[in-house]
């Protein structure tokens, strides 16, 4: 393969087997026994040890995607928990006694720190947080949020004889027939509800398992030492409240009057639960595609016009394989793009079943593969991935310059709807955004809490964030939503670089309403410098400011306002 041969192993032989602990473990005490004499053979240790670190990754990403994509297969379930217990332990406790060995090395000074100081800066991070007793508690998270993944990728609804996932059941609720809206979501909400006291157990632990882990790194709370382990060096806790804050008082309203607009759009006299993914005119749910081949058709036309470069990359991934698009039983819910970074080559999965959200969200996922591309050459494994905050500008940017170019799925009159549905949904994402983010400040700022104190924390973010959604008769529904919400469980504290990062790729869009091939062309110039740069040097390449105060949401929720009516 192509991709392959451009990338392929200098420091490790072609069978060197990277599932196997001990041969993993032989190569890290080759590198910790190298002698580091000169500022080339550093050089030259840091390459082979990304080397490793890359294909090691990329044995655990395979492992990972295949556990995802089948969690009902007991021998796929043992594969991939292996490598969560024997194997991310290992290389936990190896990267520490190498990050010791590279601090050490005197002559880091002697290296270009244009070049090098975010690696030692992030080194350094991670050293200082590192605790030995710590390993067995990620392995015991890892193992936590796989729990999840397999409990709720089991969930179906049997409808007319035919089983159904949750989200081929929630293609109902964009159904113009209100009747048939409440009763897919009363089926959906009652299978939730059936593994409502699982997943709180399963939360339950999980901060339980985290405030050790944040204890016996020395911190007060896992909230503080997540913001360390994310290594967010450009805003702090506080910043996010005051991004809540902003939220609340500038987009709240927003989307408040948005669903006042939808109430009388629907002609009712309260918005339910079962009417908000509904067409507010009541016609009838864009339908875009049916089945994958046509999602890959349509997407493959809408990035080649974006750019021919990125709809080759796309040619790329379907020759590859790199594809699992459909939703089916036994499949983890959610999507991602994950990256084999020993080939460097990007993997989609997500659980497409027709929907409008399908295209957006192939589109998305389609955006962080073309930031693993345009990052590939950086030759240090530490360096290729930008942090989650522009990562993510890369995947929300590419919804946002995909709109012009939804002809390939669309009329003209139904581009302008599904370009209206997106900017509606934006602005209806920041509250919940803030609720995400918020419960788990909450959660884990009081580790002792109660299953009812964590409830009452919910719904007193909900009435502040939202509100505009009657649930009588349907409050346990209500009050265990974020269940529904993976991020919680999977990937702690990683849901506001979402809201930090939409703003940014707001700001692309912006930009290319003025002059679209540059704003493109920008944007990608942002994506290949990986995460050789700063935060705000990323934002600032890609032609927007890494600013989420109150003055950069004011004039982009006005102006999305302003295009809705």
């Amino acid at each position: 393969m192509e991709a392959n041969q451009k990338y392929s192993r200098r420091y490790l032989a072609n069978d060197t087997d990277l599932g196997r602990p001990e041969i993993i473990e032989s190569c890290y005490r080759e590198l910790e026994s190298r002698p580091l004499a000169s500022a080339p053979a550093l050089e030259q240790w840091l390459l082979d040890w990304s080397e490793l670190d890359g294909w090691i990754d990329e044995e655990g990403s395979s492992r990972y995607v295949s556990m995802t994509c089948h969690t009902d297969d007991t021998d796929i379930e043992k594969k991939y928990l292996d490598y969560v217990e024997e194997i991310e332990p290992l290389t936990r406790k190896w990267e520490h006694r190498l990050d010791t060995k590279l601090l050490a090395c005197g002559h880091r000074d002697a290296l270009p720190r244009d070049r090098y100081g975010i690696l030692w800066r992030q080194v350094e991070a991670r050293t200082a947080i590192f605790r030995d007793e710590n390993i067995a508690l990620h392995t015991e998270d890892e193992k936590l949020s796989q729990q999840y993944q397999k409990l709720v990728g089991g969930l179906t609804v049997t409808r007319d004889g035919q089983e159904l996932t949750m989200q081929q059941a929630g293609r109902d609720l964009e159904n113009p027939d209100r009747a048939l809206r409440q009763k897919a979501w009363e089926e959906i909400s009652a299978k939730w509800a059936g593994v409502k006291d699982e997943v709180e157990r399963l939360f339950d632990e999980m901060v339980r398992v985290r405030h050790q882990i944040a204890v016996n790194a020395g911190f007060a709370n896992y909230r503080d030492f997540a913001f360390k382990e994310k290594q967010r060096f450009d805003y702090t806790p506080a910043d996010c409240e005051a991004f809540a804050n902003s939220i609340a008082e500038i987009i709240v309203p927003a989307a408040r009057s948005l669903a006042e607009k939808r109430k009388r759009q629907l002609g009712v006299d309260k918005l339910r639960p079962w009417d908000m993914q509904v067409d507010p005119e009541n016609r009838e749910a864009l339908r875009p595609f049916e089945g994958a081949a046509q999602l890959v058709a349509g997407c493959q036309k809408v990035f080649d016009n974006v750019e021919p470069t990125l709809g080759d990359q796309f040619r790329i991934m379907q020759r590859e394989g790199l594809l699992d698009l459909e939703s089916r039983k036994g499949k983890a819910p959610g999507g991602y793009m994950n990256c084999f970074q020993g080939r460097r080559l990007p993997f989609i999965f997500m659980n497409a079943v027709g929907t409008q959200r399908d295209v957006e969200t192939m589109l998305h996922e389609g955006g962080h593969a073309f930031h693993s591309f345009a990052a590939a050459d950086e030759p240090l494994f530490e360096l290729r991935d930008a942090p989650i905050e522009f990562a993510e500008v890369a995947s929300m940017s590419m919804e946002l310059l995909s709109l012009p170019h939804m002809g390939a799925f669309y009329t003209e009159a139904d581009r302008a709807r599904a370009e209206s549905d997106h900017l509606d949904g934006i602005v209806r994402f920041f509250p919940y955004m803030a609720t995400i983010d918020q419960i788990q400040h909450w959660a884990y700022t009081h580790p002792k809490h109660t299953r009812e104190d964590r409830r009452a924390a919910w719904k007193e973010l909900i009435q502040r964030f939202g509100g505009w959604v009657d649930h009588s008769g349907y409050e346990d529904a209500r009050d265990f939503d974020w269940h529904r919400k993976q991020h919680p469980f999977t990937v702690p504290f990683y849901y506001v670089e979402y809201g930090i990062a939409q703003l940014g790729a707001l700001g692309v869009w912006l930009n290319s309403q003025k002059d679209y091939k540059n704003a493109v062309k920008m944007y990608r110039a942002g994506l290949a410098l990986g995460g050789t740069k700063p935060l705000p040097t990323l934002f600032e390449t890609a032609g927007v400011k890494f600013d989420f105060s109150a003055r950069a949401i004011e004039p982009v929720t006005k102006e999305m306002m302003r295009r809705l009516g």
